[in-house]
């Protein structure tokens, strides 16, 4: 016994001799703590499992700390099918002393076997679903699923407990005191199931009483009774004489034992014969099969690493193909590039394919790619600009807003310090009515562009609600003037290196699709 104070073990003194806290108190708390569980473990072995939880309980109230008794609860809990209740205290129980616990062995056994726990589950979802059952008054269904679950564990007390109350309810006298002593057999010390068979044998003995019948009992003669380690075992008595006929079926079947005895004692050799041509075969089996497995995973892992090799493939073969690849990127700049060669007054010809590429930001795109790009960008985006303002404004006139709305939008985007574009496109959807829309670009006109001559007429917009109904003039620069030769011939080279570039791209596209089908075509290969 430890001092509480101190931790040093105490002697027969009422003293600790290390502290010299008052220990007297302490030794008799302890002392009736190990007099409980005691007293617990000996109706636990009577299976008075009710009387050991009581004990049991009033031990862990004088010292909590007591993992004897605590792991001894929780076995009865786990007897009575309480499942919850014992892992609980086999979990305290750990947390009280970590090491030398048997409750680390009883959490093991039930967390390595997830079918039992699983098992445990359902039945007490079964259980649960029954009482609600019997809650409801279907007592039929809550009585299926009671016999379902003390089928599977007859020692589920509250089952058993909620099946015999059900037939009691039933005035199924005889299933009641049959499910009654059934309890009985696993908690004898059951309260409720001993008053549930007092009530079904009363009723059962009125019930004979009033059909004038005795009750039939077993008189103490015909029947003989043993005790066998815990259990009383009751034996009747076959009252019955043998006659002739029986002495000699008894002979025949000594006769027949020992013919069989005889064969019994020479199938054992042959028995083994077999055994062992059964042993040295299985051996040989076992040891090709080892062989088989070992050349397995070699394929697997050549399997794993072709795989890989043909991701590698496939990553890098989506840098080039798709929507977004590089491959796309340069049809789009080769076909902006011709049509600024073939007509550089086409400004949306070009303008429209140079949209279409993406940013090549982060691609492995060559000099030439980027120094083609950054040219067709500066001569075509302003000219392109214009004619999307003049095609706006003439749509605009001819009273096609929508299409206005579109075309003074792209003039817009290619040019950011047009007024007069952003003005139109107002203008544009004032007369397809969206207000609101209009009074935000007028509101962004006049914060953008202070010295506009449209200033003013998007302030009466604003202020008074006044359109302009007058038509749009447009003043159109002067069209852009055809490459320099010297221009042209840069042009020139820098459409051949990107088509060059584009050449080398669509041969690394073909290898690498090459490589994808190789690498897809081993591995089908080894699967098979």
């Amino acid at each position: 016994m430890k001092c509480y104070n101190c931790g040093c073990t105490l002697s027969t003194d009422d003293f600790c001799t290390a502290c010299g806290a008052d220990v007297k108190t302490y030794k008799r708390i302890i002392r009736l703590s190990n007099r409980y569980y005691n007293e617990g473990l000996r109706k636990a072995k009577i299976r008075d499992l009710t009387g050991a939880v009581s004990s049991l309980r009033l031990s862990l109230k004088c010292n909590r700390n007591n993992v004897q008794a605590r792991n001894l609860l929780g076995l009865v809990f786990f007897e009575t099918g309480e499942i919850v209740p014992a892992l609980s205290e086999w979990i305290v129980s750990k947390n009280i002393r970590d090491k030398k616990n048997i409750a680390d062995d009883f959490l093991s056994d039930i967390r390595n076997n997830q079918a039992k726990l699983s098992g445990y589950d359902t039945l007490i979802r079964k259980y649960n679903q029954a009482l609600s059952y019997a809650q409801h008054d279907d007592l039929d269904l809550a009585v299926i699923q009671l016999k379902s679950v003390v089928a599977k564990s007859p020692a589920y007390l509250r089952a058993v407990e909620l099946l015999c109350l059900i037939y009691l309810k039933n005035e199924d006298w005889v299933k009641a005191r049959k499910c009654a002593e059934r309890g009985l057999k696993t908690d004898a010390g059951n309260t409720r199931l001993k008053t549930y068979l007092s009530e079904a044998e009363k009723r059962i003995a009125e019930k004979e009483n009033a059909s004038g019948r005795k009750p039939s009992r077993r008189r103490k003669d015909e029947a003989i009774s043993y005790t066998s380690g815990n259990e009383t075992i009751i034996q009747p008595l076959n009252d019955s004489e043998r006659s002739g006929g029986q002495t000699i079926i008894n002979i025949l079947i000594g006769l027949l034992a020992g013919a069989a005895l005889m064969w019994f004692l020479v199938l054992p050799a042959r028995i083994q014969v077999k055994g062992n041509d059964v042993n040295a075969r299985l051996k040989e089996v076992s040891e090709e099969l080892t062989k088989k497995t070992a050349d397995m995973d070699e394929l697997n892992e050549r399997i794993e690493a072709l795989q890989e090799e043909s991701k590698g493939y496939q990553d890098a073969l989506s840098e080039y193909t798709g929507n977004e690849g590089v491959l796309e990127d340069y049809n789009n700049l080769l076909a902006a590039a011709l049509s600024y060669m073939n007509d550089p007054e086409d400004a949306l010809g070009a303008a429209e394919s140079l949209e279409k590429i993406k940013k090549t930001e982060g691609k492995d795109v060559s000099t030439e790619f980027s120094s083609l790009y950054d040219y067709l960008s500066s001569n075509v985006s302003s000219k392109a600009a214009e004619q999307y303002l003049k095609s706006g404004t003439d749509k605009y006139n001819q009273g096609d807003y929508e299409g206005a709305i579109d075309d003074l939008t792209e003039a817009c985007d290619l040019n950011k310090e047009s007024d007069e574009a952003l003005y139109y496109l107002a203008q544009s959807y004032s007369k397809n009515d969206n207000k609101d829309k209009a009074t935000e670009l007028f509101n962004q006109l006049i914060s953008s562009f202070p010295d506009s001559e449209f200033k003013s007429r998007a302030e009466s917009f604003i202020n008074q609600g006044e359109e302009d109904n007058g038509e749009a003039v447009v003043e159109v620069e002067a069209p852009i003037p055809a490459p320099n030769p010297a221009d042209q011939t840069a042009l020139q080279a820098a459409l051949a290196a990107a088509q060059a570039q584009q050449d080398a791209a669509a041969e690394a596209r073909q290898n690498a699709e090459a490589a994808q089908q190789n690498a897809d075509a081993a591995a089908q290969n080894i699967g098979q």
